[in-house]
C-alpha cells in the first residue's frame, strides 16, 4: 500500500503544535483520513524572552501544560533580529531529514512565515544565503497552506525572496487581520508563481466555514489522491470545478472568496 502524504504543520507566534490542530480543524477534517498530519512545536519558549543568545542554543525540554512557543522574536534597534530563526530552521532541517519527504506544510502567522522560507530554501534559495545550518536532503515541497502569512523584513533576508518561488500555494486572509494586514498577506503570495488567494471577512484566524474547507480541499486535490472522490460534501467538488475556471480566466492569481466567515 501506498503511504500517504505528509504534511508538516508549523503554528504561530506564542501557540503550539496541538492549538494549531485547534485552529486548523477545518484543514485537519478535510485531510485527515488521506494525509499525515506533524504538528510540529516551536523550540523557543517566548514566556523566557529575557534569555540570550547563548541560553537559546541550550536543550530546553521543559514546558508547562499550556505551552507559549514561538519559532523566533524579532528584536529591533537599527536593524531587526530575528532570535531563535536559525535553531528553528535547524530543527527544521532535522525533521525534514528524519521524518520526511513531506509533500506539503500548512502554516499561519509566523509558522506561514517559516513555510515560506522553508519553500525557498528547499527550491535552492540556500544557495545565496543562510540554510539549515545541516546538510539537508530533501525534495522540493509540492505545495503550501497558508494563513496570515508575511515576509522578513530584514534586508539580509532579501535573498529568500529575489526569485518568484514555484510552488503551488494557497493563502488566506482575513478582511479585518490586524495583525498581518492585507497589504502584508499580499505581498507575501505575490512572490509565488500562481498563488491562489481566498479572502474572508474576519481577522487573524484559519476560517472553519464549508467554504473554505472546500476551497482548502480542492486546492490540495493534485496532490492528495481522494480528498475530493471520497468527500459527501458536493460543495468540495463544485470549488475544484470553480478553481479550474479561475486557472483559465486568470493563469497568475486566483482570488476566491468566503463573505459568511
Amino acid at each position: 500500500m501506498a503511504s500517504k502524504p505528509k504534511i508538516l504543520c508549523l503554528h504561530g507566534f506564542g501557540e503550539s503544535g496541538e492549538l494549531l490542530r485547534i485552529r486548523s480543524r477545518n484543514f485537519h477534517r478535510v485531510l485527515e483520513d488521506h494525509t499525515d498530519l506533524v504538528y510540529l512545536d516551536g523550540h523557543l519558549d517566548i514566556a523566557n524572552l529575557h534569555l540570550t543568545a547563548a541560553d537559546l542554543d541550550r536543550d530546553n525540554s521543559t514546558h508547562v501544560d499550556f505551552k507559549n512557543l514561538a519559532w523566533w522574536w524579532s528584536r529591533k534597534s537599527k536593524t531587526v533580529e530575528y532570535r531563535g530563526l536559525e535553531q528553528s530552521l535547524e530543527q527544521v532541517g532535522r525533521v525534514l531529514n528524519e521524518q520526511g519527504p513531506f509533500d506539503g506544510i500548512l502554516g499561519f502567522s509566523q509558522g506561514a512565515c517559516l513555510a515560506i522560507i522553508i519553500a525557498a530554501l528547499l527550491g535552492g534559495r540556500a544557495e545565496h544565503g543562510p540554510g539549515f545550518g545541516i546538510e539537508v536532503t530533501h525534495p522540493p515541497i509540492k505545495f503550501l497552506v497558508l494563513a496570515g502569512a508575511f515576509l522578513l523584513s530584514e534586508p539580509g533576508y532579501k535573498y529568500l525572496y529575489a526569485e518568484k518561488i514555484n510552488v503551488p500555494s494557497f493563502h488566506m486572509s482575513g478582511e479585518y487581520d490586524t495583525v498581518i494586514p492585507r497589504d502584508e498577506a499580499r505581498a507575501a503570495s505575490s512572490i509565488f508563481e500562481s498563488p491562489v488567494l481566498f479572502d474572508f471577512v474576519g481577522g487573524h484566524f484559519i476560517p472553519q466555514t464549508p467554504q473554505c474547507a472546500s476551497a482548502m480541499a480542492a486546492f490540495v486535490a493534485p496532490f492528495v489522491p481522494g480528498v475530493l472522490g471520497d468527500s459527501a460534501d458536493d460543495s468540495v467538488a463544485d470549488a475544484a470545478a470553480d478553481t479550474d475556471a479561475a486557472d483559465s480566466a486568470s493563469p497568475e492569481q486566483q482570488i476566491l472568496q468566503d463573505v459568511s466567515a
